[in-house]
This record gives C-alpha cells, sequence and structure tokens, in this order.
C-alpha cells in the first residue's frame, strides 16, 4: 500500500497512519479514543463515534483465532466493537490473519463469520476450516498470490 496513490485511509493504527500519511497523496483519517500499549490501536467510544462518520471500500481487519465452530474471534472487546462497526461502513471485509491463528479459540467473536468477505493468510487453512469459510462464501486469498479455499 505503500506505493498506492490517492488513497483515502481511515484507521485507528498509529502505524498504518504514519506510514500512509503525507505520501502519494493519501488522506488519512484517524480515529481518536484511548492508545493501545501493545499495538499503537486507538478503541473505545470516541473510535467508534468517528468511523461511523464513514463509508468504506475496503475494511481490513485482524483475527486473534479463526475456527470452523466460531468463525474469527479477538481477545479484545473493544476491537471487535470496533471491528463490527468498521464491517458494517464497508463494501469489502478483509481479514488479514497468518495461519497460526487456525483452529484456535478467543473469547469473543468478532460478527457472524459470512460478514467476512476475504481471508488473507500465508497457508491454505485445514479440510474443516476450508470447508466452514466456503459455507460462510469467504474467499480465502495466499499471500504468495494462490488462491487457498478452492
Amino acid at each position: 500500500m505503500q506505493h498506492r496513490r490517492d488513497l483515502f485511509v481511515v484507521t485507528n493504527s498509529v502505524s498504518v497512519a504514519h506510514t500512509l500519511a503525507a505520501r502519494n497523496g493519501n488522506r488519512v483519517f484517524m480515529a481518536g479514543g484511548e492508545l493501545r500499549a501493545h499495538d499503537g490501536g486507538a478503541f473505545g467510544v470516541e473510535a467508534i463515534e468517528f468511523v461511523r462518520r464513514f463509508q468504506v471500500e475496503y475494511a481490513v481487519l485482524s483475527a486473534a483465532a479463526i475456527n470452523a465452530a466460531s468463525g474469527f474471534m479477538l481477545f479484545d472487546l473493544q476491537e471487535a466493537e470496533f471491528s463490527r462497526e468498521i464491517m458494517r461502513r464497508a463494501k469489502t471485509s478483509i481479514v488479514a490473519a497468518d495461519s497460526s491463528k487456525f483452529d484456535h479459540r478467543a473469547p469473543i467473536s468478532v460478527d457472524a463469520p459470512s460478514l467476512v468477505d476475504v481471508l488473507v493468510t500465508d497457508s491454505a487453512p485445514p479440510e474443516e476450516l476450508k470447508a466452514a469459510l466456503n459455507a460462510w462464501s469467504v474467499d480465502v486469498v495466499l499471500a504468495n498470490g494462490g488462491s487457498g479455499a478452492s
């Protein structure tokens, strides 16, 4: 994304804002709220109210765990609430998660797994998860350019 031009970016991530701001004609809008020390993400009521002002083409989210029974999961309630809100405002919801998240659990479901359009990951999911992703109509794209859900 660093080489794309004229992006319109809405983020709650200090590192994303810093990386994309003031370069290539990008416009970056940063959510306020309490910053988490471990990742520089802004969360809370302020961040959710901020994101409600926008309609976006893509929501790019993370997941702490992905499994066939519960879908996409997180450890932080405020992050899940923020993810749900931005997903409602996006034409396409993308989860980026490496394969270490497969078949693990976390306490909070992001939302109905069928609301995710694309999973970008580093290797094909195991068969049970692959079948669930297919049932949820989630396309799997491998970071190396392949497709993992066929």
